[in-house]
């Protein structure tokens, strides 16, 4: 097995739009919403269309994060691509500092791009300056 570059997903977190819920049945829960979300790939292109994009993250109390990411992205030739990271990362130091890695999954009704809704993706993210975070999307081939 081989992992073969697939694309960039770049968010824009909104500040404006950070719910910190404290800790709930499940662990300490946090709503982050996105701003603006792009997809940039050799198969495939898009902005997120909506305001539904957001994660939907645990971090419990030695740092360890689960994210639920979901966005949907409209491509530029106009077909609707969801697409779900669930992701993993280890923050015992900061919360957001260190790589966030995710199986992903992308889903399409539209006929050019029923091809997505097979193909097997994993994903590191990497949190930058001002909210961004760039997620390198990989084939496994």
């Amino acid at each position: 097995m081989e992992l073969q570059t697939f694309g960039t997903l770049t968010i824009q977190t909104d500040p404006g739009a950070l719910f910190m819920l404290g800790t709930t049945v499940v662990t300490r829960r946090i709503i982050q919403e996105f701003s603006s979300v792009t997809f940039e790939g050799g198969r495939l292109r898009g902005a997120m269309v909506g305001r539904a994009g957001a994660d939907w993250l645990t971090v419990d109390d030695a740092g360890n994060a689960t994210m639920d990411i979901r966005i949907l992205l409209l491509s530029d030739d106009g077909a609707h691509v969801f697409v779900t990271l669930d992701g993993r990362a280890q923050w015992g130091g900061s919360l957001g500092r260190g790589p966030i890695y995710s199986s992903v999954r992308l889903e399409s009704g539209d006929e050019r791009y029923l091809w997505v809704n097979q193909i097997p993706l994993v994903s590191k993210g990497t949190i930058g300056e001002g909210g961004a975070v760039a997620h390198e999307f990989f084939e496994l081939v």
